[in-house]
């Protein structure tokens, strides 16, 4: 039992280093390139120049800060004394929510977003969870989303389940990447180019998303673009994790 949970512990702390490593890097790079610039250019830059240096730095900022909360709620969920608060939450607001950091990125690239989802559709969640998941999928839609092209969100419910898909118009992935997107902690011997793209951030929503008695996975053609899912109870009070979804698609 003892060598199952220093090798667990192991596993945890080689996730957390390589996603602070490789995901935080980027943005880091970023801020020092755009600050660089700014310190060393030799004309002054005009009022709408620094307009739009200062909202990439924000909008940098703000990504590896939401980065960082969510692995602060993913780390304390591995403790055992974690106890994940659900409560009812209004999904079409959450998704605006989560893709206002976005925005400035879809502009860039005119993509269109849209949100489907009825306005009063309640979900139950813990919420700082189910945002992490949110802006994952809505970031790697943005990122692998070409020039003028369409996200939607759309969202489905029967009687106890609630299953919100985010379809794009990517180059789309192959089986092999799709499994690969959802199982990266468990190849840590051997991350190489897993590590780019989504990095491991999906492998932990894959986490969060089975704390919540639900369940993450993807369809995907290559050129046709990538469908990612995820299901969450009605009431999560009333389902436990042993009776959840069985999905064919499930990676």
């Amino acid at each position: 039992m003892r060598t199952k949970e220093l090798e667990i512990s192991d596993n945890f702390s080689k996730t957390l280093i390589a996603i602070l490593a490789h995901d935080l890097r980027q943005p880091f790079a970023t801020l020092v390139m755009t600050a660089d610039m700014i310190k060393h250019t030799r004309k002054s830059l005009s009022a709408g120049e620094v307009h739009l240096l200062f909202e990439e730095l924000r909008n940098t900022a703000s990504k590896s800060i939401d980065l960082l909360d969510g692995l602060l709620y993913w780390a304390k969920s591995t403790s055992l004394d974690f106890s994940i608060k659900t409560e009812p939450l209004l999904l079409h607001d959450l998704l605006h929510e989560a893709n206002s950091l976005y925005l400035y990125d879809q502009l860039n690239k005119h993509i269109i977003l849209y949100n489907i989802v009825p306005e009063h559709q309640l979900v139950y969640a813990h919420k700082e969870m189910l945002q992490f998941i949110n802006r994952n999928i809505l970031s790697n839609a943005t990122k692998y989303s070409p020039d003028g092209g369409v996200i939607g969100v759309t969202c489905s419910e029967d009687d106890n389940w609630i299953t919100v898909a985010f379809t794009d118009q990517g180059k789309g992935m192959t089986d092999s990447q799709l499994h690969d997107l959802f199982h990266l902690k468990d190849n840590l011997s051997d991350t190489g180019d897993l590590l780019k793209g989504a990095g491991m951030a999906m492998s932990i929503c894959s986490d969060m998303i089975a704390q919540m008695n639900g369940r993450i996975w993807a369809e995907s053609s290559v050129g046709e673009g990538t469908t990612f899912y995820y299901t969450l109870p009605k009431l999560l009070s009333d389902i436990t994790a042993e009776n959840s979804p069985k999905m064919t698609a499930e990676v």
